[in-house]
């Protein structure tokens, strides 16, 4: 008895087992019909000259197995129909087997996608496999006994052991992202991210700009913002999808800021090119400066159409190293910080003079007035010849204890309100490209051209000036941040006295 009891019991178990495993639409069908273990036909449909019956040789599983047999010479074709949810995946399978000696059968499964005929050839129960997404709400599988027309008399087809399972849905979202940024320009931002993952696969990704949609992308990992504007605060963020459509939460906001606007405007051209005076080696050049929309940085001098020199921000040069008697055609252009270049200006024609002599021209002169003595004209030590527009030349060193240089104009131009002090990006940038300070000769210019004591010491307190006006900002800064601190901090205070109250 109590083997009986426990037989019946392993019996109610294997048949709870095979329901709690079954799919809601249908369970593994060993018998003829699709539903249950039955010797029954229930579903089946007949097209054409088909005989369906239910049948216990040879069963793969279970008693009963459905044949399916063409009983008249035309198509056989047997049809079962059931529900299914649109975009939802099935997992089906079946045992076939085709009848000895016939023509080989074949079915296809209607109402899912991507899906081919499938031959019925071996005459042994053989398991055929599917995963299949639905495009219809209800699907049909079609078995065929023959693949020719007229389908033979006899030709058949066994079936058995048909399952038709949904897959689960995916409900599980995946991981979120980890955001940096590349770089940017002015109008760009180029973005990257890593680190999402997936119960079953991360398919796609949607990047956020100030928390709109900025592109639904495939399962990429970087992605360029284009069109933005210049020097504005951009926020970005990154979902991860997954083939379900779950949404991951967002990364973490990354803030990324513009670069300035790109300087695309040349300066103007420069304006009254001219020569003040040459010698018979040098000639003397002076100009009216250039304009820019950000500012003029730089000269270029040309002789003949080559490259003489390259200057800081002057209007003036003295071109060495000339022949006697020789015609010259001089041009200048103007650069600033982006190295756009202007037009070259109007073209001036300078002749320089014949070879000095040797004796002099008499024309220099000394006179005394009480204890003062002067000399008239020009004065040259340990050189034989003095440039254009000076009076004293001297090739070699020079002790005093003091010069005086007049200056027409000094840098208090700094203080005034409404001057153009460059932000220390833009400094850090000039220097990157250039080398030195802006507006601040560079050490070839100084090799090839000299100092101007006067000029010189201008641009230094100039520089000196803009760093103190960088300093008072940056002490103000600090005041504030302070200021701020000591509220936040005198706020905790009271609460805190409040609440130990």
């Amino acid at each position: 008895m109590k083997n009986a009891f426990s037989y019946a019991l392993l019996l109610a178990l294997f048949f709870v087992f095979n329901y709690s495993n079954a799919q809601e639409l249908h369970s593994h069908s060993n018998a003829a019909s699709i539903a249950n273990e039955a010797n029954s036909t229930a579903g089946w449909t007949m097209t054409g000259s088909t005989g369906v019956s239910s049948v216990q040789n040879d069963a793969y599983h279970g008693s009963y197995n459905l044949k399916i047999e063409a009983t008249a010479a035309g198509w056989a074709i047997a049809t079962y129909e059931f529900n299914t949810e649109i975009g939802a995946v099935y997992n089906i399978s079946l045992y076939a087997k085709a009848a000895s000696s016939k023509t080989p059968g074949f079915f296809l499964w209607e109402g899912f996608s991507d899906f081919a005929s499938q031959s019925i050839s071996s005459s042994t129960w053989t398991l055929y496999a599917f995963s299949l997404t639905a495009v219809d709400s209800t699907a049909k599988i079609k078995v065929y006994t023959g693949n020719t027309f007229p389908a033979a008399i006899g030709d058949a087809a066994y079936i058995d052991h048909i399952s038709i399972q949904k897959v689960p849905s995916d409900t599980q979202a995946p991981t979120a992202p980890s955001l940096s940024s590349n770089g940017q320009t002015d109008t760009t931002v180029d973005l990257s991210w890593s680190g999402a993952t997936d119960n079953i696969g991360v398919t796609g990704y949607k990047v956020f700009r100030d928390s709109n949609l900025e592109a639904t992308l495939n399962n990429v990992n970087s992605h360029e913002v284009t069109g933005l504007t210049a020097n504005t605060a951009y926020s970005f963020t990154v979902i991860a999808l997954d083939a379900a459509g779950n949404e991951s939460s967002a990364s973490t906001a990354l803030s990324v800021t513009t670069d300035n606007a790109s300087d695309t405007q040349d300066p103007s051209t420069p304006t009254n090119l001219s020569s003040s005076g040459n010698t018979d080696t040098t000639a003397d050049l002076s100009w009216d400066a250039a304009t820019d929309n950000i500012g003029v940085t730089n000269y270029k001098v040309f002789k003949d159409g080559n490259l003489e020199a390259t200057l800081g921000n002057v209007t003036n040069y003295q071109v060495t190293g000339l022949t006697a008697s020789t015609t010259y055609s001089f041009t200048v252009s103007a650069l600033d910080a982006a190295d756009n270049e202007s037009t070259p200006s109007t073209a001036v024609s300078v002749t320089t003079d014949s070879a000095s002599g040797g004796g002099g021209s008499g024309s220099s002169v000394w006179s005394e007035a009480g204890s003062v003595a002067s000399y008239t004209g020009n004065v040259a030590i340990g050189t034989s010849s003095v440039p254009s527009g000076y009076k004293l030349a001297v090739d070699g060193h020079i002790r005093t204890r003091e010069i005086r240089v007049d200056q027409d104009t000094w840098p208090d131009y700094v203080f005034k309100e409404g001057y153009d002090l460059p932000t220390l990006k833009e400094v850090e940038k000039y220097i990157k490209e250039k080398g030195h300070l802006p507006n601040i000769p560079s050490a070839k210019e100084v090799e090839t051209n000299g100092v101007e004591l006067g000029e010189m010491n201008k641009l230094l307190l100039e520089k000196v000036e803009e760093l103190t006006l960088y300093i008072i900002k940056q002490e103000n800064s600090h005041k504030n941040e302070l200021e701020t601190l000591e509220k936040r901090i005198s706020h905790i205070e009271k609460n805190y006295k409040k609440h130990s109250e």
